[in-house]
């Protein structure tokens, strides 16, 4: 009986040899490497460096929010300074058209000015005529060119002419209430007694029922006529008065098929410019 406590207290006691020994198996290895980097922390100072590592991996994340702002910051002041610069473009944009838009009312004065000294002047040519003056109202090119012109008179007639700044331009076609409708020189039905000053040789001219032209009517090949001759009217008829230029020959053709010269006049009188027209008896 004895010698079975014995062997029980010596199990016991290897026991707790061994759990004893394998504890400090552990135990000691542990000691050993906290001794150790405990040293190297002293000597190489690897703390501060490892938390300087690691603030430089993590420096980047630390600062994102501020670049983030400064980003915002960046972006909000460019936004800024292009909406300034474009709000101040369209405002310089808008003085800009204003401007142009006085310089064109200047000369659009200046012009009606330079138009009226030119009609004034021109009237001075009718001596003891009654002489009246229209604001164009309408100009229609479809479906025969023509141009509404207002007037404050009742005397104006059928039988009387027109002017603009240019010379003569047309004739009346119709009288309405308060305007007139004007037909322009060169249309086709237009007929009027004139001469070449060269030759002095009397000719009837005809509307093409082209702008600025005209043609010779009936005018034979024996004839004498140049280029460049200029064509005045006569007064012959009493329809036109005497003196005023239709034009100069711009081109002679001959027609194989016809005893008479095709001759083109033309000049630089134009039906629808202007603002003022001039009414008198021819």
């Amino acid at each position: 009986m004895f010698s079975g406590e014995h062997k029980q207290t010596d199990i016991a006691q290897s026991a707790i040899f061994t759990t004893g020994s394998m504890r400090a198996s552990r135990l000691y290895p542990a000691i050993f490497l906290t001794s150790l980097i405990l040293y190297a922390d002293y000597s190489l100072d690897l703390g501060s460096k490892i938390r300087l590592s690691i603030s430089y991996i993590f420096s980047p994340l630390t600062q994102l929010e501020y670049f983030a702002s400064d980003t915002y910051q960046a972006f909000n002041l460019y936004f800024s300074s292009q909406k300034r610069l474009i709000d101040k473009i369209n405002s310089l944009e808008e003085k800009i058209i204003d401007l142009e838009n006085t310089n064109i009312s200047l000369i659009n004065t200046k012009n009606s000015l330079n138009e009226l000294e030119k009609i004034i002047g021109l009237s001075k040519s009718f001596d003891r005529k009654n002489i009246f003056f229209g604001k164009v109202q309408d100009y229609k090119k479809f479906p025969n060119e023509r141009i509404d012109v207002e007037v404050r008179t009742e005397n104006i007639s059928k039988s009387m002419i027109v002017f603009n700044a240019f010379g003569l331009i047309g004739v009346i076609e119709e009288i309405l209430n308060n305007s007139v409708k004007v037909k322009p020189l060169h249309d086709l039905s237009v007929k009027i007694p004139a001469k070449n000053l060269r030759t002095l040789e009397n000719v009837i001219i005809t509307g093409s029922g082209e702008p600025k032209s005209f043609f010779i009517e009936d005018f034979k090949k024996n004839g004498d006529v140049s280029l460049g001759d200029e064509i005045v009217t006569t007064g012959l008829g009493g329809k036109f008065p005497e003196g005023f230029s239709i034009g100069k020959v711009s081109s002679i053709l001959e027609n194989p098929e016809s005893n008479f010269l095709n001759i083109k006049i033309q000049n630089n009188f134009d039906f629808k410019i202007g603002s003022t027209f001039l009414f008198t008896e021819p």
